[in-house]
């Protein structure tokens, strides 16, 4: 077992709510708890790979919208910041994964140290999830605020990707992430985009790890 997911162990009490994420690092903490049935946890989770993940080792995962509070929400990231506003946008899951946080006391990323850096990658897209008919006007925002945008394309079939609700997910890049918090407001404000993977002032704690597997912990006060 690796340091940080015995590390993530400590945090988690018997009869919590746990929201497990998607990533490397959140399945090996779910294998972790699959053999820690004495816990008697309440699993939601807001990602079907983890859920069908989770369901092969046996853990009962309940349907997040039945779950009305969450102790301790786990989830990795594709960029973090050392303020600990991060970028999720890999998945496409972002709109669940913020409804998961927002409802958790605590929301942990689990992430490699080298993904902490002072200002986020600006190799991560800000991804937008958007509602198809609007997709032109969406574009033309985006455009005007200097952002270079398209929208994805699905890796198994022919056409645009599509999350779970149906919607299409558009990735935005600019030369650097150093305004994102304001380029984040204003795009969430047009219509047509219900949720972005900008995560910010959602994280409170980030347990990160180095190539010994030293785990380093980042909290929101420091």
């Amino acid at each position: 077992m690796t340091p940080i997911i015995q590390k993530s162990l400590t945090l988690i009490k018997p009869n919590m709510t746990i929201s497990l994420g998607g990533g490397s690092n959140v399945a090996k903490l779910a294998s972790a708890l699959a053999v820690k049935p004495e816990l008697n946890l309440t699993i939601c989770t807001p990602s079907e790979l983890t859920k069908n993940y989770c369901n092969s080792l046996g853990i009962p995962v309940t349907n997040s919208d039945e779950v009305k509070h969450i102790n301790l929400a786990f989830d990795g990231c594709d960029s973090l910041d050392t303020n600990l506003n991060a970028l999720k946008s890999n998945g496409g899951i972002h709109l669940f994964e913020k409804i998961n946080a927002e409802l958790a006391d605590d929301y942990i990323i689990l992430a490699p140290l080298e993904r902490v850096t002072k200002s986020l990658n600006p190799q991560i897209p800000l991804t937008l999830e958007v509602v198809d008919v609007t997709k032109a006007v969406v574009l033309r925002l985006l455009k005007h605020l200097n952002l270079k945008s398209n929208i994805r394309l699905a890796k198994d079939i022919a056409g645009y990707a599509r999350t779970p609700s149906g919607n299409l997910l558009i990735d935005c890049y600019a030369h650097d992430w150093n305004n994102i918090s304001q380029i984040n407001s204003v795009v969430s404000q047009q219509n047509g985009v219900i949720a972005t993977s900008f995560f910010e002032n959602l994280i409170t704690l980030g347990l990160t790890f180095d190539e010994t597997g030293k785990v380093h912990e980042f909290r929101k006060e420091d």
